[in-house]
């Protein structure tokens, strides 16, 4: 029988910490000599906590020009979180929940520091916490969709950034559908504009990298499967940066394989697991007008806006990332579209292309995408968008959803010339 777990204290790790006398290059030595690490706790001389330390932020920082020389003999607290999760081991798992959706997206690679009367125990991830409500909740069936509820505000704080991103990079002319097909759903986006290095040494906008993933499942198993795809990504972003959608798709794949322990297709997780995820990668650069983009299993839509073109479906890689078939050193291929034209560019899950419907009770299909957008393609973003939802409303007709949906398209207005 599984452990009952209420309370913070019953997820804690014991793990070391280090004080303020530790210098950055003690700090270097350590996640140099132990690859599991992943946080440093920094502890002042009476035990309680004064920050945390990363070891994907900590690495990029001293990999930055003139940094190493600068910083190596300078006290960890510079490179420190002083603002990380601090609860204490009595805290109950609904309240410790609350606070993870306050503390915003570092807690899925930070964690939390766990206390006893304000002095250090240990440290809690968490996937663990995220694990601890569910079979918390199954209990009770009221507490079971109670905890799907939240899981929903969980996933949309995840979302939220992005979305605002959008808004602020495309105020008026993206659009996005999406729309798990229950509470919670195993798509997810993610947007960050980029930046380069201006001729006056500061950095100036370059463009920006979209995220569109499709994760094993649907409901609260696709919704776990997101925290783990998130995660990956931001590490991935970290090491390998925002310039290389094959290098990033790589990395993800690695990372979900050593997550779930499935290396290879005979041995997967103690439950023979599977699970990964299709999606796509787009760097767009707006100096170069051109894009690049790395995709597993998940075509990218190209519309020209200036003429009536037909929409370009251009394929991606037929292997999947992170699932027990997919190679641990499986690589992905970019693909460079020149974007010379002000064209409208489309990344869809294959919840969109698969769902059943209309007369033939076939699925929606590409071609029939393609029309749908086309036929709105001079039509403001408010058209657009509700052309789409109804067209696909209409033709699932009584049907069931089949999976989750998600459509995000975002018009790029190369600079003239």
């Amino acid at each position: 029988m599984l452990k009952e777990i209420r309370f913070a204290g019953d997820l804690l790790i014991e793990a070391s910490a280090i004080t303020p006398e530790f210098k950055n290059e003690d700090v270097l030595a350590l996640f140099s000599q132990k690859s599991s690490l992943q946080n440093l706790p920094v502890l002042l001389d009476d035990g309680r906590p004064l920050g945390l330390i990363n070891r994907n932020l900590f690495h990029s920082n001293m990999t930055k020009p003139y940094y190493p020389e600068l910083y190596s003999q300078k006290s960890c607290i510079a490179f420190m979180d002083k603002n990380p999760l601090i609860v204490e081991a009595s805290l109950q798992i609904e309240q410790l929940t609350a606070l993870a959706v306050e503390t915003g997206n570092k807690i899925f690679t930070d964690g939390f520091i766990i206390v006893i009367d304000g002095k250090y125990q240990g440290i809690g991830q968490v996937l663990d916490l995220m694990h601890a409500m569910t079979e918390l909740q199954a209990r009770q069936h009221r507490q079971l969709i109670e905890s799907i509820e939240y899981a929903s505000v969980i996933q949309q704080s995840i979302l939220n950034p992005s979305r605002m991103a959008l808004d602020a990079y495309f105020p008026d002319n993206h659009w996005l559908i999406w729309a798990p097909r229950d509470v919670v759903g195993g798509d997810i986006f993610h947007f960050i504009p980029t930046n380069a290095a201006a001729k006056d040494g500061t950095t100036e906008n370059d463009g920006f990298l979209a995220v569109l993933f499709d994760c094993t499942g649907h409901g609260v198993p696709g919704a776990f499967m997101t925290l783990i795809a998130e995660s990956a990504l931001a590490q991935a972003i970290a090491t390998h940066g925002d310039h290389d959608p094959a290098a990033l798709l790589a990395a993800i794949n690695q990372y979900i394989k050593r997550t779930l322990n499935q290396h290879d297709k005979e041995t997967g997780t103690r439950e023979n697991s599977d699970d990964g995820l299709d999606g796509m990668i787009v760097r767009y650069d707006k100096n170069q007008q051109h894009l690049i983009f790395a995709s597993a299993r998940n075509p990218l839509f190209i519309m020209k806006l200036d003429h009536d073109a037909p929409i370009e479906i251009l394929a991606g890689d037929r292997k999947g990332v992170g699932y027990a078939s997919t190679p641990m050193n499986a690589t992905w291929q970019n693909h460079l579209v020149p974007i010379h034209q002000p064209s409208r560019i489309f990344l869809v899950t294959d919840g969109v292309i698969d769902q059943v419907g209309g007369v033939k009770k076939i699925a929606f299909g590409k071609r029939r995408l393609c029309h749908v957008l086309a036929d709105v393609r001079h039509a403001d973003v408010p058209t657009q968008q509700a052309a789409f939802v109804k067209s696909f409303a209409d033709y699932q007709g009584q049907q069931s959803r089949r999976d989750d949906v998600t459509l995000l398209a975002l018009d790029l207005i190369p600079n003239p010339t």
